[in-house]
């Protein structure tokens, strides 16, 4: 299933830099998401950089059009539905990913959370709801406590193991999302990747939305040059999978690896364990 050790993830805890003025070129170097925060700060005028605020004013009729494009990659995004035999219907993988952040050691309260998450009808209201720490911190899995309480503030060169174990679970956590959001929309999701980078393999980069509080852990946030900085580990693990897809591609198997699908630890939700699904068939 391609998960990742914890070496590996060591390896991709990095912060990135990436140049914006790479996605105006005529051939793009770089394919950010959630670039509507870039053209808001643009327009407010907190972007110092003349290349990216002369491409906001020419393009003023298409900026919608082009982050609406661009968010297709985003968990969030709608349009690519997960179903898994014997579960409720995920309107995206957000609704997955947030169900799965939630630890069914801590009792039967767990079903009606999740059913909270699975109701909401959008990827952001789910993470809205699956994010609340005064009624839904006490029934995340420790590796999310962790990150969230005793790993807040400490720089990533003073992580002990323990530390290392919990982002490689929460990492595989969201890799595991990613691949069901491929599996269950193997043409029209697949298309979005090809078309972000795979020729190049260039990185794709996802902006935090919430620019005053920056989640840079998965995402970067926006300096006033328009440069964006983070850990990035969301636009990452996107990179990796249209890369791995491309790859299973070009072999023409017939059946892709990608989309046999096994949980990297035990997932429930709602009571029920979910099982490894074969999207091939």
């Amino acid at each position: 299933m391609h998960y990742l050790s914890v070496q590996e993830v060591k390896e991709m805890c990095y912060n990135s830099t990436y140049h914006f003025k790479e996605y105006i070129l005529d051939q793009k170097e770089v394919f950010p998401y959630n670039v509507q925060v870039l053209f808001d700060m643009a327009k407010e005028g907190r972007i110092r950089n003349e290349s990216i605020n002369g491409f906001v004013r020419k393009n003023t009729s298409r900026l919608h059009f082009l982050s609406k494009e661009a968010n297709l990659l985003a968990n969030t995004s709608e349009g690519f539905p997960i179903k898994i035999p014997k579960f409720p219907h995920f309107r995206t993988a957000e609704h997955l990913f947030q169900c799965i952040k939630l630890d069914q050691a801590k009792g039967d309260e767990i079903i009606e959370k999740q059913l909270l998450i699975i109701d909401q009808t959008s990827g952001e209201g789910a993470k809205l709801m699956g994010d609340r720490k005064d009624d839904m911190r006490m029934f995340w899995r420790s590796s999310w406590v962790m990150k969230d309480w005793e790993m807040r503030d400490l720089p990533t060169d003073q992580y002990k193991e323990k530390h290392w174990e919990a982002v490689t679970e929460m990492v595989n956590a969201l890799w595991y999302a990613l691949l069901m959001k491929l599996g269950n929309n193997r043409k029209e999701f697949g298309k979005v990747l090809l078309k972000n980078g795979a020729v190049k393999q260039s990185p794709i980069v996802e902006m935090s939305l919430d620019q005053r509080q920056p989640d840079t852990f998965w995402g970067t946030k926006v300096e006033p040059n328009g440069m964006l900085r983070g850990m990035n580990l969301a636009g990452k693990l996107l990179s990796r999978l249209r890369d791995l897809y491309r790859l299973e591609l070009l072999q023409k198997k017939g059946s892709f690896n990608l989309l046999n699908v096994t949980p990297p630890f035990s997932i429930q939700i709602i009571g029920g364990d979910i099982q490894s699904v074969d999207y091939n068939e």
